[in-house]
């Protein structure tokens, strides 16, 4: 046996090389206390009737922050397997210290009447198994409230005293998704309002446990989160706009009017409610935190988002304040709000605060007012999908929702853990870098300055300043029915034209078709729904012009046909593309031989015009932009520099680094359409890496090597277990309750679901990705990742995992020799590989990874490692398996990479490149070749949203090479190239 393998439970833990080892995230040395709290333990797991284990679980093992013992699970009743439906997911909603130990609860993803999720309590004592309170009713909770007066700490359902007694208010009584409790009124001494996901405010009283429904749904939105009292009001947040129900019991507001308007804050006070703003938010908080508000005039805080950038607003004396904070990463975006699960404003320690937001955590000063606005800065970016967090025992606690099997089919059931660290530690995770701004093509007036946006705390800044309109023009209410369903991209030649429509109607019938007169001849562009393959009559020809709609992001095929002046007929679609389902309407386009033609719809349809957007008042005259810096976040605004931009120009503004400010904000000197967005980046933590972090990968084989232990790995089903498959078709289970290998019986049908295929190509000039119908382009890493890893004949496919769900909801790619993290969209969709950020490089030959009880673990250990801490390995040698934590990544190695879109390509003149990776890389070189005399144009994407931008043009001369360092400062998502010339051209970008 190598000296490096850690032991069977029983075989060889006298081994000094094999002994239990705590290691701290940030890999320092633990402490004394810690190693206390790290003693060898066993737990009898009886976590539930009909769910009791015999066998003995290790407590005694802390890795990367991670106790695994204390791992939740969706299923208690089937003896560790996940058999029962409506528990895909178990995130842990709410962590609250309290009566001396640590208590938290997880949730279901739709389950008011409750479920086999639990409420746990963990004793300081961590070697100990926590407990699972058999009050326990499960559900989808994260509402946690600290009620003064009676001293009890109101958890979901539960309201637990100060001694640790728990009552429970039943989901029969009370049939909801606690989502936020809070503060009563009228009579905050007895009374607490819940809030409910779906929207229904209720009251309860806390000594009685009578509740009763005050409102059923008295705001929009589909998606609850916070509430909190202040300031003589209740304030309630929605940050989803994805419809599951009808608007009748709504008292203000009603549906969207345009996609700008999803989910909603609103205030309530005593008597009437009223929107503040249409957006989706999460939390609302204030200085006294958990105790669910405040009986006087103390701030109010909420957090959230739309297209442009973070949202914070303060409700001070009364009144609405905005301020604006960059996105790290774009994994909370999605319009449903299902993938922004209670981000937190919170105390941590006496007197320090955090806030997360957007994969980044923040210093959050408790004095935050319109007054005093300073001392917000970030901390740095996560990987880690976190609903809540707290202080506990001088230990940082972070909440996880980690693997959910929502769509997930390479996870058999859910999972997830706590994190137990330091505030430190997250300084050592991902670098603080954000972007966003105030404006993405929007109509702008004259001398209103945006709202501020936050510079403090990043090393450096280019603000990106571009006038008039590049996205192709698809208006914010463009519906594919003209009752519903969003229409996200279409093709520019479709965007200009009218269009005509019907209401959905009932899904469970067929649609119904329509007619209009035209008054001249025209042809129609019809888009239909895909699904269930519909058949037209042949005088329809396919096109290649498409749209995409809807929440799933469905694309439509588009036909045409010509018609002459009269009545056009639209068929209807009896298509069932599922049982008892039927396909959308169709939509037509009309476009005309004349500039304008007249339609006139049939009853029931509906014409649409597109909005016609001017952007320019004066095509001679530059816009001057005025940049404006608040120094001390008290709200004295003074002119730091005006920058002109040409009509439908751009700008790339650098900022100094040693910029003196809090809030920037910008104002234009006339009407105008205009989009300003900050790209603000910061070093890798890891550049100034602890010398332990080398260590701590220092197992995984190197990308060339063909001496390493390949296998992929599968969170059980029918167990707790790890399963694993090695390339040479030997079959393993990787205990829960004694991290062990265990031979397993073999198993077509997981080898099948698990095994890799590729999901990317390599040319000579990058890594090639496909994507809603794009090429795109990535860097390269190492010769060894052009090739498959495995041997030939491997029963687990040949080429390293590529993506793969990890956090909830989140996707990481390892795509030749750097780790991604890439947002989802919708569960089981393909995910938006366009808004992908880079974590970390490596020169591994990982083959797969997973999340499972709480940890990370990767594939590709060395057969010759040496002993550390984060490996396991089977007693015969055949497998081992690295162990540790999602934000243990980011110290894999600084993202770098080498390629482009050219090399030795021929290149057309006029047509661009395919877009090239450029988020997340600091130290940029661009080296450009011709093989004629041309101009290569630089375009940038700065925002995923307003198309491309001129960054400069370079003038080559045949067959010299032409080198250009972009600034640190500067930053942009992607990057594409355009010849004037037709020539054979090479683009290389280096990131080092």
């Amino acid at each position: 046996m190598p000296q490096f393998v850690l032991p069977i439970l029983n075989a060889c833990r006298r081994r000094v090389s094999c002994r239990p080892v705590v290691v701290c995230l940030a890999m320092i040395t633990w402490s004394t206390a810690q190693a206390q709290t790290n003693r060898a333990g066993t737990q009898e797991n009886t976590s539930a009737p009909g769910g009791v284990f015999h066998e003995a679980t290790r407590t005694d093992l802390f890795i990367s922050g991670i106790y695994p013992h204390l791992t939740t699970y969706g299923v208690y009743s089937e003896n560790g397997g996940h058999f029962k439906p409506g528990h895909n997911e178990c995130g842990i909603g709410g962590i609250v210290p309290w009566a001396g130990k640590l208590w938290m609860v997880n949730y279901a993803p739709h389950m008011p009447r409750g479920s086999e999720h639990k409420l746990f309590s963990v004793d300081p004592d961590l070697s100990k198994p926590m407990t699972i309170h058999p009050e326990s009713v499960g559900g989808t909770p994260a509402g946690r409230m600290i009620h003064e007066e009676s001293q009890q700490l109101l958890i979901a359902h539960y309201l637990i005293d100060a001694q640790g007694h728990v009552r429970t208010i039943s989901p029969a009584d009370m049939p909801i998704r606690v989502t936020a409790i809070a503060r009563h009124l009228t009579d905050p001494a007895n009374m607490v309002y819940y809030i409910d996901m779906e929207g229904s405010i209720w009251e309860a009283n806390v000594q009685t446990l009578a509740v009763q429904r005050l409102f059923k749904k008295p705001v929009p939105g589909w998606h609850g989160k916070g509430g909190y009292t202040s300031q003589g009001r209740l304030v309630i947040s929605n940050n989803g706009e994805l419809h599951v129900g009808d608007y009748k019991d709504v008292l203000v507001g009603g549906k969207a009017t345009n996609a700008e308007e999803r989910g909603v804050l609103a205030e309530f006070n005593g008597t009437n409610w009223k929107i503040i703003e249409r957006r989706q938010f999460t939390e609302v908080t204030g200085p006294k935190g958990i105790t669910g508000g405040s009986d006087g005039n103390d701030p109010l805080w909420t957090m959230g988002w739309d297209r442009r950038s973070v949202r914070l607003k303060v409700l001070d004396n009364g009144q609405w304040h905005t301020y604006l904070l960059p996105k790290a990463a774009y994994c909370n975006d999605a319009s449903h709000g299902w993938y922004t699960e209670w981000p937190r404003i919170r105390e941590i320690t006496d007197g320090r605060w955090m806030m997360d937001m957007h994969g980044m955590f923040y210093n959050f000063p408790p004095t935050f007012s319109a007054q005093n606005s300073a001392g917000i800065t970030p901390i740095g970016s996560h990987l880690r999908y976190v609903p809540d967090f707290c202080n506990w025992n001088g230990r940082l606690v972070l909440a996880t929702d980690e693997t959910s099997i929502q769509e997930n089919k390479l996870a058999g059931q859910p999972q997830s853990n706590l994190w137990f660290g330091r505030f430190e530690d997250l300084k050592t995770w991902g670098p603080a870098s954000g972007y966003g701004g105030p404006w993405v093509e929007d109509d702008v007036k004259a001398g209103v300055p945006s709202d501020p946006f936050l510079v403090a705390g990043f090393q450096r800044r280019v603000l990106h300043l571009a006038t008039g309109r590049r996205s192709p023009l698809v208006p914010a209410d463009m519906l594919r029915a003209t009752d519903q369903q969003q229409i996200h991209r279409l093709s520019d030649e479709l965007a200009t034209l009218p269009r005509v429509t019907v209401d959905r109607g009932d899904w469970h019938q067929a649609a119904h078709g329509f007619s209009f007169e035209i008054d001249q001849p025209v042809t129609v562009y019809l888009a239909v729904d895909r699904r269930g393959s519909p058949k037209l009559n042949p005088e329809w020809k396919l096109t290649e012009l498409s749209l995409t709609w809807g929440a799933k992001h469905e694309t439509d095929v588009v036909y045409s046909q010509s018609f002459p002046k009269g009545t056009v007929h639209i068929p209807g679609n009896p298509t069932e593309h599922s049982r008892n389902a039927f396909g959308m309407p169709h939509m037509a386009f009309v476009k005309g031989t004349l500039p304008t033609v007249d339609i006139t719809p049939s009853k029931g349809a509906t014409v649409t015009r597109p909005q016609t957007v001017s952007t320019k008042t004066d095509a001679t005259v530059p816009v001057a932009f005025t940049v404006q810096i608040d120094h001390a976040g008290n709200g004295l605004w003074t002119d730091f520099k005006t920058i002109a931009v040409e009509n439908d120009g751009y700008v790339a503004e650098l900022l100094p680094a040693d910029l003196d400010a809090v809030w920037l904000r910008i104002v234009a000197d006339r009407d105008c359409t205009a989009t300003a967005q900050l790209h603000q980046t910061s070093d890798y933590p890891a550049a100034k890496s602890l010398s332990s972090d080398a260590d701590l990968f220092a197992g995984l084989a190197d990308a060339a090597s063909t001496d390493s232990h390949s296998a992929v790995i599968y969170a059980a089903k029918r167990n707790r277990n790890l399963r694993v498959i090695t390339d040479k078709g030997k079959f393993f289970e990787f205990t829960k309750a004694g991290f062990e290998f265990k031979v397993d019986e073999s198993d077509a049908k997981l080898a099948e679901l698990i095994r890799t295929e590729t999901e990317f190509a390599v040319d000579d000039a990058s890594v090639i990705l496909m994507h809603k119908g794009v090429r795109r382009r990535l860097p390269k890493g190492g010769s060894a990742f052009d090739r498959p890893f495995a041997v030939a004949g491997s029963i687990t496919g040949a080429w390293p995992r590529a993506t793969r769900e990890v956090e909830s909801e989140r996707h990481l790619a390892n795509i030749h020799g750097t780790f991604y993290e890439v947002p989802l969209v919708i569960n089981g969709q393909p995910p938006a590989f366009d808004q992908m950020r880079p974590v970390a490089s490596h020169n591994k030959r990982i083959m797969d990874y997973c999340t499972w009880n709480g940890l990370l673990v990767l594939a590709g250990v060395s057969k010759s490692a040496t002993a550390n801490p984060h490996i396991f390995a089977s007693s015969d040698d055949k497998t081992a398996l690295w162990f540790g934590g999602i934000d243990d990544l980011w110290k894999l190695g600084k993202p770098v990479g080498i390629g482009g879109p050219w090399k030795n390509s021929a290149v057309i003149a006029g047509e661009p490149s395919d877009p090239y990776l450029m988020t997340g890389y600091d130290h940029k070189q661009l080296t450009l070749t011709a093989s004629t005399d041309t101009t290569i144009t630089i375009e940038v994407d700065i925002d995923h949203q307003s198309g491309w931008h001129t960054y400069r043009t370079v003038s080559l001369i045949a067959d010299e090479t032409f080198t250009f360092i972009f600034p640190p400062e500067f930053s942009a998502h992607w990057v594409r190239f355009v010849s004037s010339k037709s020539c054979t051209a090479t683009a290389t970008l280096e990131y080092k």
